[in-house]
Parts: structure tokens; sequence; C-alpha cells
């Protein structure tokens, strides 16, 4: 009974969800890779329809997947890139494609924190994989990055690898350097200068999504 419950609430929660976000660019549905490691609960939406997410279970595209308090859920795509979200993040599989002649993955973070490090579509094409988020847009790179809510306000740090993007309306910065961040206050403002963050605050943001 506990589990229907928990599916409950998950599902009312999806469905305010699914009214606000934009539909897949790609055929919803198509598998894009498999849930590698998951402490507590998360759940999939897929076409208005929940579902419990386990161990080797398929991430859809289309999918809108989302963590309960203290789960970690780390899944991969089928490129070879690995996504790791943290507690209470909702997390959209927009579009991925992996064709030569039109390679493309698209990620949108909603609320909470992730980690991603890049594979072969990003490799090959160095625009190819994106992660919209509520203040702008994430361009992964050959790359480790994190990002999410520390204090206040939304921050992205490139954690290893070439070079991450972000992109508002009001500005874009490139990181280049392991351990550089910015601050991403606003959909309008311009992101922060990149900085070395200090060792306490890369521990802080890698226990967000740490197991």
């Amino acid at each position: 009974m506990r589990h229907l419950a928990t599916a409950g609430r998950f599902g009312a929660l999806f469905l305010i969800l699914m009214m606000a976000i934009p539909a897949a660019r790609a055929a919803d549905g198509d598998v894009a890779g498999r849930v590698l490691r998951l402490k507590n609960t998360a759940m999939a939406m897929q076409d208005a329809v929940p579902r419990p997410l386990k161990v080797g279970s398929e991430i859809l595209v289309g999918d809108v997947i989302s963590t309960g308090k203290g789960t970690r859920l780390e899944f991969t795509l089928k490129d070879g890139s690995v996504m790791t979200l943290g507690e209470r993040t909702v997390f959209v599989v927009s579009e991925f494609v992996q064709d030569p002649a039109k390679e493309n993955i698209a990620l949108r973070l909603l609320s909470g924190a992730f980690k991603a490090s890049s594979g072969k579509v990003a490799a090959a094409n160095p625009d190819a994989m994106t992660v919209a988020t509520n203040t702008g847009t994430i361009g992964i790179r050959g790359t480790t990055v994190w990002g999410g809510t520390l204090d206040t306000e939304f921050e992205v740090a490139l954690l290893d690898g070439k070079s991450v993007t972000v992109t508002t309306r009001g500005g874009r910065v490139e990181l280049t350097a392991p351990g550089q961040g910015t601050l991403v206050p606003s959909e309008d403002a311009a992101p922060s200068a990149p900085v070395i963050w200090a060792q306490p605050k890369v521990t802080r943001a890698l226990a967000t999504v740490d197991f």
C-alpha cells in the first residue's frame, strides 16, 4: 500500500509538471539509456504514466524523471554519457539522437542538482549536448559538469575535461579549467565571470549528487 501511495504522489506531481514542459523533439518512448545505480526512490513519467525506476530500468526519450528525498540516481545514455541526479530533482530527457547525420542530446533540469559526464556525441560534435535550466543553457563539451543551487542561486562548475559554456539571454561565459564555476542568477542576467572554486565549495557541490 505504501508503494501505491508513493506512486500516487509522484503521479500527481508529474501531471502538473508535464503541462509546463515542452514536448520532446525526438520520438517519445525510444530507449535512450538505462539506470546504473539507485539509492532510495525515483520515478519516470512517460505519456502521463508514472513508473518506478530500479537498477537496469530503461530511460526513454521524453521521460520526466523525479527523485525523492535522500535519493541518488545514476543512468547512462547509449552514447556513454553518464548522468547523476541528486535528491528532489526533476530532469527531462528531451531528445536523444545518435545518428551521423544529426547527433543531438537535449536534456532539461527543472529543479535539483545534477552531474553529467559526456560521451561519444559530445566528443564528435561539441555543440550537440545541452542541459537547459530555468536560468540558462549549459553546453557540455567533452567534460564532467555539475549544476545546481548551493545557497540561493543556480551555479555551474566544470569538474573535468575540455570546456563548458553557460548561456543566458543576458550573456555567455565559457569555463575552460577544471574547478572553474559561474553563478547564473537569472535568465536575463549574464553569468558571472569564471572563478576557481575553493575545495570546500567543490566538496559541497559533489555532496549533492554523490552516493
